[in-house]
């Protein structure tokens, strides 16, 4: 006999959970809410648990009906059972696997909902990977701060152990291992008071889920302080009739059709004038959040800039003046209070370079101001000559329309310029030495999510017929490196490795796929730059963090606190598809 209710967590957000996802209703039991419904069937709910009163009612009613459809799908499962009988035991165990799946299909939201046909499957597989709760993951973490009422985090120690790199994954809700490591991060713990009391922020995005984004402000007590988000994805939720008066949002629309905001970051301004940025590769939506690989850079506090201090307070990797530039470029009034506290600190001991995209038809000296021009003028400037025979490796969540062969563009632009070192403009030393590692159909299938965990790889069947020839640089996701195998990614990196993987010429994370819009396409004359998105990332160079030519690689899980071996996140030596495999298309999801 089936009980999907014994196989829910309780959501750790408890009462101040906002969300009215039937999704999160459908993962998560709410037991306030079903003391709620056995006083008020009729909703009409008299006292508030702190998230507003209609809120709250219009969620039990959505709670209520989830709850009811539970009871009758299982009702029906129980008596299907008992309708077949002991004799079709063996026929039923030999279908073991099979994916059962929402009908909502929407590629932020969607979730895997069983992968096993018997209750004792079931049972096993959520004892061996327990899910850990929206909030945060460490059992530590969840225990409620009586004082100020927010979830306990560890994040002060974890910045603390993962310098010089300040390089975190994020928590994989189905793999437990990664809930209390020293390098996995939730969003509670980015905004977590113990980095410093917040005053206001800004969170740039692509797509955002409003109710789960205050969830975490709310858990974190910054619920009532200014926010303002810049965002790409439509969202009539956004619109400033269904804001709270403390939230400004604003939507950023590219002037051209195939360019997305697709910057992924926060810049946190605290109540002493410091600053923190933060840069990573994770949409707003809490999907996002659990099961897939996504990376986090976070900076140190930078302080308010003495009032006698005549430096301007940037690094030696210019990461100050090129975040502002990139700020500056949005025009955005909304914007101008964080150009201000940016531009007000000091950000003299950020290690990496900032480098973006954005749309323009970018001419002359402005070439290498953004972009893949960009990124290969650092490393022309900083990469020893010695890595001229190491391929470039690329990692993304999805690929663009290439060209009908890799010299239109993939090794004669952006594969020149990621293979740019001193002594030279950077050229590819052979065909086909760019490697990509984009998940397999297999990879996916495989995933705690099966095959919804690809609805974050939206790459088409109709793209992939155009550039066949792509195949012959493709190699699988494998992540034991950092336990994410089976977690798909959704975090982009771009880096070079000797043959051997055990130096590393540099690492770039950031929000931008392999695509023309995202990273810019020459024109015929080389003057002149057309990017379409807006991208951001950081960029790792061994002299600017540990003073060496190379970084030495290590797996990311097992490094060490302090440690200057590099944390990579998937396996190295890479692994080819299998002969019977190929590439994950998004159109599994469709037909």
């Amino acid at each position: 006999m089936r009980d999907t209710d014994k196989l829910r967590q309780e959501c750790s957000f408890g009462e101040r959970c906002y969300r009215k996802n039937p999704h999160h209703f459908k993962e998560y039991k709410h037991s306030h809410l079903n003391a709620l419904l056995l006083k008020h069937p009729d909703f009409e709910v008299a006292t508030d648990t702190g998230i507003g009163l209609s809120n709250l009612r219009e969620q039990l009613k959505i709670y209520s009906d989830v709850e009811n459809l539970i009871k009758r799908t299982n009702q029906a499962e129980n008596n299907q059972e008992q309708r077949d009988g002991s004799d079709n035991t063996e026929s039923r165990n030999s279908v073991g696997g099979v994916s059962e799946v929402d009908d909502d299909s929407d590629h932020a939201g969607s979730r895997k909902r069983s992968r096993s046909p018997s209750e004792d499957e079931r049972n096993k597989r959520k004892k061996s990977e327990s899910p850990p709760d929206d909030a945060s993951s460490s059992e530590n973490e969840l225990e409620s701060d009586k004082e100020n009422r927010v979830p306990r985090s560890s994040i002060s120690k974890k910045l603390n152990s993962a310098g010089p790199f300040n390089l975190f994954l994020t928590k994989v809700k189905d793999n437990p291992k990664t809930h209390k490591d020293n390098f996995s991060v939730y969003m509670t713990d980015l905004l977590h008071p113990s980095l410093g009391k917040l005053k206001s922020s800004l969170q740039v995005n692509f797509m955002v889920e409003l109710d789960w984004l205050l969830m975490n402000y709310k858990a974190t007590n910054n619920d009532k302080l200014p926010l303002v988000i810049l965002y790409g994805e439509e969202n009539p939720d956004l619109l400033p009739k269904n804001l709270p008066d403390n939230i400004r949002a604003v939507r950023i629309k590219p002037k051209y059709p195939f360019g997305t905001h697709h910057t992924k970051m926060m810049v946190l301004v605290y109540d002493d004038e410091s600053v923190r940025v933060v840069v990573h590769t994770a949409n707003l939506i809490g999907s996002d959040w659990e099961n897939r690989t996504q990376g986090v850079w976070v900076s140190p506090r930078c302080m308010k800039l003495d009032s006698s201090s005549s430096g301007s307070g940037d690094s030696p990797t210019g990461f100050k003046n090129s975040l502002l530039k990139y700020l500056q470029f949005y025009e955005v009034s909304a914007v101008n209070q964080f150009i201000t506290a940016v531009s007000g600190c000091d950000m003299s001991q950020v290690n990496v370079f900032f480098v973006a995209s954005v749309p323009n038809s970018h001419k002359n000296s402005d070439v290498y101001k953004w972009g893949h021009k960009a990124v290969g003028r650092i490393l022309r400037q900083n990469i020893p000559e010695e890595v001229k025979r190491w391929p470039v490796k690329i990692q993304c969540s999805s690929i663009g329309s290439l060209g009908q062969s890799p010299d239109l563009w993939l090794e004669n632009e952006l594969g020149r310029s990621l293979s740019c070192h001193q002594g030279s403009t950077g050229v590819l030393p052979s065909s086909g030495r760019v490697e990509l590692v984009y998940p397999s159909h297999r990879n996916v299938v495989g995933s705690y999510d099966g095959l919804l965990g690809g609805g974050c790889l939206p790459y088409s069947r109709k793209t992939h017929t155009k550039q066949p020839w792509l195949a012959g640089h493709m190699h699988q996701w494998k992540a034991e490196a950092s336990l994410r195998t089976r977690a798909m990614p959704h975090i982009k990196t771009y880096t070079r490795t000797d043959p051997e993987g055990q130096k590393m010429a540099f690492f770039l994370l950031t929000s931008a796929n392999l695509s023309k819009a995202a990273w810019g396409s020459m024109n015929k004359a080389g003057n002149s730059c057309m990017i379409m998105s807006y991208e951001a990332g950081v960029l790792f160079v061994p002299k600017f963090i540990t003073g060496e030519d190379f970084f030495r690689v290590k797996d990311f899980y097992s490094r060490s606190e302090k440690s200057e071996d590099f944390p990579l996140h998937y396996d190295l030596p890479l692994t080819k598809y299998s002969d019977d495999d190929g590439p994950w298309l998004y159109d599994a999801l469709l037909s």
